[in-house]
């Protein structure tokens, strides 16, 4: 083979090879553009799950509150010796009690969704970035391209977002239900033994504490 044509073959070897590279670059552009799109909803999610968070550490918060303030208020009337208004304070105080139960597990649901979503957030963004360390490809050099091949560097190959079929995320829930109409849902016809219970409790709390004063 003379010199000549070595060196040709040569320099369609190493061409081969580059468009070679390129193309694979430009399959890997593809993936990281279905990749980048599938990052997009899935933040979309995580900023749902973080606000239904929210609102159910707001909501769980004030129903503690308002079963503090109808024990007080069945204190109150117990020491008034208002028995009547007392049993309606504990009928609200075991409402909302009960509110803040079923909060507190809704709460911890939703707390362990949003850390999944994280988690897979970041694994997600962890893979993009190896993906586009891989399309990096080296142009090739000028020397072995002829004057009709224009040399054009990999990353522009995919300047339009390729079009991807998407999983649709569940649809976006629907703010949390103030806390009236939860407590408004929970209001029940509370036993007498129940009520009678919640009374005794607090009949005892109040004696312990004219106790502890009289013992001062």
């Amino acid at each position: 083979m003379r010199l000549g044509e070595r060196i040709g073959l040569l320099i369609r070897t190493k061409l081969g090879r580059w468009r070679r590279d390129e193309d694979r670059s430009e399959t890997i552009l593809r993936r990281a553009d279905k990749m980048e799109a599938l990052l997009g909803q899935l933040e979309e999610r995580l900023n749902r799950a973080l606000f239904r968070q929210s609102q159910l550490e707001s909501r769980l918060l004030q129903a503690k509150e308002m079963a503090g303030q109808w024990d007080r208020r069945a204190d109150e009337a117990l020491r008034a010796g208002d028995e009547a208004t007392a049993r309606e304070a504990v009928r609200h105080k075991l409402a909302y009690t009960q509110v803040a139960h079923q909060l507190q597990s809704s709460l911890a649901q939703q707390t362990t969704a949003t850390t999944g979503l994280q988690a897979d957030l970041a694994k997600l963004e962890s893979r993009l970035a190896r993906t586009r360390k891989k399309s990096r490809v080296p142009s090739a050099p000028s020397s072995l391209i002829s004057p009709s091949t224009p040399s054009q560097p990999a990353n522009e190959k995919a300047t339009r977002p390729v079009a991807v079929a998407i999983p649709s995320p569940p649809p976006t829930e629907k703010d949390i239900d103030s806390l009236e109409t939860l407590q408004a849902r929970m209001s029940r016809v509370w036993s007498d033994d129940e009520i009678e219970n919640e009374l005794d409790a607090i009949k005892s709390r109040l004696s312990e504490g004219r106790s502890a004063d009289a013992a001062d």
